[in-house]
C-alpha cells in the first residue's frame, strides 16, 4: 500500500483499488474477531480477579446496550444518539481533558531552564503560547512593524510564532511522525507473526 502511493502507473493504481475491495471484505470479520478477542480478555481478568477487574462489568454492559438499541432500530435511533451524545462523547471529552494535566505536569518539569536546551525550548514555547492568546496580539502586533518580516505574515502578530510552527516545528513533527510509522510497522509484524501478545494480557 505505501509502495503504490509512489507510483501513478495504473498497474499500482490497480493493485490499490484491489487492496481496498479485499480490505472492505475483511474489515467486518476483523471487527466481529476483534469484538470476541475483547470480551475474551475482560472474561479472563473477571475470572482472575485482576486489579480493576470491576470495570469489565461496565464493557460488558456498555457493548450489550449499544448493540441491542443499535442493530434493530438503526444509528437514527433517538436513544442510540442520545447515548452516544450524553455518554460516550464526554467520556471522550474527559480522556482527553485528563491529558492536559499530564501536559501540564510534563510541562513544569520541561521548561526549566536548567541548560541551553531546556532554555530553548522555554522560549520558544513562551513565544508559540503568547502568539495564542488575546494578550500576545497587543504585544506582537506593536513589535511586528518592527522587523523586516511583516510582509511574510500578514495575518498580524504572530510572524515569530508562525515561523517556528512553519520550521523547526514542522521538521521534528515530521521526523516523529516517521519513527511512529516505523514503530507502527515493526509492532504490527510482530502482532501478525505471533511474537507480540501483551495485547492479549499477558507477557511475550
Amino acid at each position: 500500500m505505501l509502495l503504490t502511493q509512489f507510483s501513478p502507473h495504473s498497474l499500482s493504481q490497480g493493485i490499490y483499488e484491489e487492496v481496498l475491495n479485499w480490505a472492505r471484505i475483511i474489515t467486518p470479520f476483523a471487527l466481529v474477531f476483534s469484538t470476541i478477542t475483547l470480551l475474551q480478555t475482560h472474561i479472563t481478568r473477571i475470572r482472575r480477579q485482576t486489579e480493576h477487574w470491576q470495570y469489565s462489568f461496565l464493557v460488558f454492559a456498555g457493548i450489550a446496550i449499544m448493540v441491542v438499541v443499535g442493530i434493530p432500530f438503526g444509528p437514527q435511533n433517538p436513544v442510540f444518539e442520545w447515548l452516544f451524545n450524553n455518554v460516550q462523547l464526554p467520556m471522550d471529552a474527559t480522556m482527553f481533558s485528563l491529558l492536559a494535566f499530564f501536559i501540564a505536569s510534563a510541562a513544569y518539569r520541561a521548561f526549566r531552564a536548567r541548560n541551553l536546551e531546556a532554555s530553548l525550548l522555554l522560549i520558544t514555547a513562551v513565544i508559540v503560547m503568547l502568539g495564542n492568546v488575546p494578550v500576545g496580539d497587543l504585544i506582537w502586533n506593536k513589535l511586528i512593524s518592527l522587523t523586516p518580516w511583516a510582509d511574510t505574515y500578514p495575518d498580524g502578530s504572530s510572524w515569530m510564532k508562525q515561523w517556528i510552527l512553519d520550521n523547526p516545528n514542522l521538521s521534528a513533527r515530521r521526523g516523529i511522525i516517521l519513527g511512529v510509522s516505523l514503530g507502527v510497522i515493526s509492532q504490527s509484524i510482530r502482532i501478525i507473526l505471533g511474537i507480540e501478545r501483551s495485547y492479549l494480557g499477558g507477557g511475550d
